[in-house]
């Protein structure tokens, strides 16, 4: 379905197995019908009328308010079939991701019908009397039979007194399709549309193939004449010959084109698709329309499919004598496109034709690939193995008639593989095509499927494979021609085909340390010098994402050589965006873009502002001059910003005032200065409440109101202080200093760097986002071909105390969690360690809390050393105390030999106790040339208590939670023995006490979606704020 500017994909689906059952309605969205992003599910089985299954249907566009709905099938406690309607509870929704079913459900019911022979919905049309017509698939009397209804208001709906179409020559139809084609245009119709120059088609799945006739409908009789009928004994015309069923057509009216899809199904086995974990595909979206003869259908892959072309190679005008083979060298031959034409200098000798086989799949089986004729077998030889012991044919042979010539299209799997347990059937077809002219092929192969193109997609062949040794890099295409005479190659380009970004990434060798439930651009750098610009990406929930067009590139005088970091204020419900440039002269200057189009609920496009710079570095250093907050306002109405900045050597937030956001003015006086570091990198500012756990807007402010300020740089990590804010003369008391001697507080204790804040008014929370670097080397970010990525957001908020901010994953990263396991009251005695099993410990979930028996014993603290890094590196992980180290090894091969402890240490201080949290990484990878730093961090919490840790493993990031979120510690880690299956979470106790796990639930993680919806070749380094 195709609805405003969105194409929708809604497919049979079981969310539990790759085998048939449970059977929903998944949903897909995508821009480009390449790319596309998965969404929660429209439709489950949940009401009495589909509670055994929501089967396959349609959507239909109703024009009155433009409002899209579907009918479907729904199956009964008592397997009974019926016909059911949904619509979508927000049509503000671009992705129309909430499905409401009607309470008049079930519509349609199966009167005088066998209840297990009635379903499949069409899409609907409507006459010139404004009635609504939709066609249901039945067998009646054991034939083939398309029920008609009717209905003025798409509720109530009647029963035609006769059937649109019947033949007794099949068995069920299922997935009926009925559409208009045009016999003189090219552009698709609109289902409702009819008149002159009209042809109607109707298809029917059957005998596990997509058969279709065409003929004239009387919108006012609902008469429909057909040309021939189903299983003619000449003419039997299917969409594909090959694996190809229960197909659905749409108009899409942006492109005036009817576009078809088809379920490609699996050809191995049962158990292969257990093991693999899926089942099934999509051909590729075909426009199709009418023969220019009115006989049949042409398709051919949509245009777009085009775009992911990349690396020609091509040639004319070669001669294959008989017997050669030769290779389309220079692409990837697992991922290719390949568009070639034949000629035939001379059909005489052509082999006669047995007359008495009509059936093109027996002739093709009869004269395979290895059996030579006269005119071919010639064509292709797809993912084969070098030494040709695995490939598949796609090929033509020429025969003569008693009174024409005739061309034979075949594809022949019978060595696609060594393996023994695939199906390895040879397809076929009759083309359509004159062998004096030229005799084309287009073939579409991705690694498992390959679809081909004959005569200009006037036949068609889909077939599944699965080579063992023709696979990836050790794939080949060839060329061949097994006839007597020779052909020639009159054209041949032939490309490599990048997937559309609705990948698995986690797979690939190359691929072991990318993250799963984290934003991650899909390549390139992210926030790393070069080239920098603003990319941009949406979300509904914070974790599932799409990336858009960049939101702004270097492209004007005062950002030129980059459009650095900067923040969005909402200004009278409109976006704006300040940001600093780098000019020419290498200056630092603050800058304005807003949104083109507010009616965007993407905001796509960015405008910049004509009066850029607005704020421009006056008796400051220019390259010292960056990263404006977002602006928050006072009771005198004026705008107010803080740009992070240097003076005299030291840390600066600089403050403007603007009545109008255009026009700013600096402030008399610095409004917060240290001289504890060299630059205030990144600055944020914002209130939060000394008695409440919402969150608050920036401009808030009042009695039990503290203020944070937040800074980059010091030492590479993100430093606050809270304190008060008097808005009438912009004056900032802190509670402390920066650097304090005896408080240092950070958002993490770990990677975790140039973080941002937002106030989020749907759920008023605050919510902090940070970068998180790699820790390995760069050549290996260039390897991978990406670098960087975003914590998991956090909620802040004051703790009770007022004396720390408390941070924690926001709600939505539960919504990830899967397989669950527990436990509670385990006692570990020292030394001892056992693992959490029945999780994927690569990428999970940990929530563990800790009590100690006694805490009196515990050992004497070092009251010179104040830095809890240090206290961690000697005293790691490995180095026995009385209460500790005890708490989490995480990625963590099965001998110990990788590993990365999280843990807790107890100690006594002069009049209180110390609880210290340490990320020792000092085994976390076999690999010498990455960063293997111990952090660590004083957490606040009383040990006679509960001592808690909640850590999320994402294969190369570890972000952990002590004491409910007072310390965070976030690491990157590049294990090469503990990934993917071979990587284990245990729980230990390396202290001489014995401690106990009070509780822990640890949860696999399921991945996050994140699509790619760019079209243009991005800048190879990109900032995201």
């Amino acid at each position: 379905m195709y609805y405003n500017g969105v194409y929708h994909l809604f497919y049979q689906y079981n969310p539990y197995s790759a085998e048939w059952g449970n059977i929903s309605w998944a949903h897909s969205v995508s821009y480009n019908l390449i790319d596309w992003i998965n969404l929660e599910h429209a439709l489950i089985p949940s009401e009495p009328y589909d509670i055994k299954g929501c089967w396959s249907g349609s959507a239909t566009l109703l024009p009155e308010d433009s409002k899209p709905v579907i009918l479907y099938t729904g199956d009964t406690l008592a397997d009974h079939q019926v016909q059911n309607l949904a619509i979508p509870k927000n049509l503000s929704d671009p992705f129309l991701q909430e499905w409401v079913k009607s309470s008049h459900n079930p519509l349609m019911t199966p009167v005088g019908i066998s209840p297990t022979f009635y379903r499949d919905p069409t899409t609907a049309w409507q006459s010139s009397d404004k009635t609504w017509r939709v066609v249901i698939g039945s067998q009646i009397d054991g034939h083939g039979a398309a029920i008609l209804y009717k209905s003025k208001d798409f509720i109530k709906w009647e029963r035609a007194d006769k059937l649109l179409h019947s033949s007794n020559r099949t068995g069920m139809w299922e997935c009926p399709d009925f559409y208009p084609v045009s016999t003189n245009d090219q552009n698709g119709l609109d289902t409702s549309v009819n008149g002159e120059d009209i042809k109607h088609v109707f298809k029917a799945s059957f005998n596990l193939s997509d058969y279709y006739i065409i003929g004239t409908y009387d919108s006012e009789t609902d008469g429909f004449i057909v040309d021939f009928d189903f299983m003619d004994d000449i003419i039997q015309l299917r969409y594909d010959y090959g694996v190809f069923y229960a197909s659905k057509s749409f108009y899409d009216g942006a492109k005036k084109r009817r576009i078809l899809w088809g379920w490609v199904l699996e050809a191995d086995n049962k158990s292969d698709d257990i093991n693999r974990g899926w089942s099934g595909l999509q051909s590729i979206p075909r426009s199709i329309s009418l023969d220019k003869k009115g006989k049949q259908l042409m398709q051919w892959p949509i245009e777009e499919v085009e775009e992911l072309r990349s690396k020609e190679v091509s040639f004319k005008n070669k001669e294959i004598k008989s017997g050669n083979v030769f290779e389309i060298a220079g692409i990837t031959a697992s991922q290719a496109d390949v568009e070639v034409s034949f000629s035939l200098p001379n059909l005489k000798g052509v082999e006669l034709i047995d007359e008495r086989v009509h059936n093109p799949q027996l002739l093709c089986r009869q004269n395979n690939a290895s059996v030579s004729g006269v005119y071919g077998p010639f064509g292709l030889l797809v993912l084969a193995s070098e030494d040709l012991a695995e490939r598949t044919a796609i090929f033509f042979r020429v025969f003569k008639g008693r009174d024409k010539f005739v061309v034979l299209m075949c594809s022949d799997q019978s060595r696609s593989s060594v393996a023994t347990s695939v199906e390895q059937t040879i397809f076929g077809s009759f083309l359509d095509v004159d062998p004096n002219q030229i005799i084309s092929l287009r073939s579409l192969i991705d690694h498992s499927i390959i679809e081909n193109f004959g005569g200009k997609g006037k036949s068609v062949i889909t077939v599944r494979v699965y080579p063992k040794m023709a696979t990836g890099k050790n794939a080949h295409i060839y060329v061949f021609n097994n006839g007597t005479k020779s052909v020639t190659i009159s054209s041949l380009s032939a490309w490599i085909r990048f997937g559309g970004d609705l990948e698995t990434q986690q797979n690939e060798q190359p691929q072991r340390h990318r993250t799963g439930f984290h934003f991650q651009p899909l390549k390139n750098w992210m926030n790393e010098w070069g080239n920098i610009s603003w990319a941009h990406s949406v979300s509904y929930n914070l974790i599932d994402w799409i990336n858009l067009e960049h939101a702004m590139i270097p492209s004007e005088p005062y950002d030129i050589e980059g459009c650095w970091s900067g923040s969005a204020t909402i200004v009278d419900n409109k976006p704006f965006m300040l940001y600093t440039g780098i000019n020419f002269a290498e200056e630092q200057v603050q800058n304005l873009a807003t949104p083109k189009n507010l009616s965007d609920p993407f905001l796509q496009e960015w405008v910049k502002s004509p009066l850029n710079p607005l704020i421009t570095p006056v008796d400051i250093d220019p390259t010292f001059y960056r990263d404006p907050t977002t602006a928050w306002q006072s009771s005198d109405e004026m705008w107010r910003i803080l740009i992070g900045s240097q003076i005299d050597g030291h840390g600066a937030a600089i403050l403007y005032k603007s009545n109008d956001f255009i026009k700013w003015e600096r402030a008399d006086k610095i409004f917060l200065s240290s001289n504890k570091t060299a630059m205030l990198e990144c600055p944020d500012f914002y209130p939060v409440s000394t008695n409440d756990q919402n969150g608050l807007d920036t401009s808030v402010n009042g009695e039990d109101i503290k203020h944070v300020f937040k800074a980059s740089n010091f030492s590479d990590a993100d430093y606050y202080i809270i304190g008060t804010y008097d808005s009438k003369t912009d004056g900032f008391i802190g509670d402390f200093e920066f650097m304090d001697d005896t408080i240092q507080l950070r958002h993490d204790y770990g990677v975790f760097y140039a973080s941002k804040s937002f106030y989020d008014g749907a759920k008023k929370r605050r919510i902090l986002w940070g970068w998180v670097l790699e820790a390995d080397s760069k050549s290996n970010d260039i390897i991978r071909g990406w670098s960087g990525l975003q914590s998991i957001p956090r909620t802040i908020l004051l703790d009770k105390n007022g004396k720390q901010l408390i941070h924690w994953p926001v709600e939505e990263v539960e919504e990830l969690r899967g397989e669950k396991v527990s436990l509670k009251n385990k006692e570990i005695k020292s030394g001892g360690v056992f693992e959490i099993e029945g999780i994927t410990a690569s990428q999970a979930d940990v929530e563990v809390s800790f009590n100690l028996q006694n805490v009196e014993g515990a050992e004497l603290i070092d009251e010179r050393v104040h830095d809890p890094q240090l206290l961690c590196r000697q005293n790691n992980a490995s180095v026995s105390g009385v209460y500790g180290p005890f708490g989490l090894l995480v990625l963590a091969s099965k001998d110990l030999t990788e590993q990365t402890a999280i843990f807790f240490r107890v100690f006594k201080g002069h009049d209180n106790y110390v609880v210290l949290m340490c990320s020792d990484q000092s085994r976390s990878s076999v690999t010498t040339s990455v960063k293997e730093a111990i952090f660590g961090s004083f957490l606040d919490v009383d040990p006679n208590q509960i001592i808690s840790l909640r850590t999320l493993i994402d294969h190369s990031i570890i972000e952990s939670f002590g004491g409910k979120g007072k310390s965070c510690i976030t690491t990157r880690v590049y294990p090469n023995m503990a990934t993917g299956k071979d990587a284990h979470i245990y729980v230990f106790n390396n202290g001489t006490r014995s401690v106990t796990v009070s509780s822990l639930s640890a949860w696999s993680m399921r991945h996050a979606q994140i699509a790619d919806i760019i079209k243009e070749e991005s800048p190879q380094n990109v900032s995201l704020i």
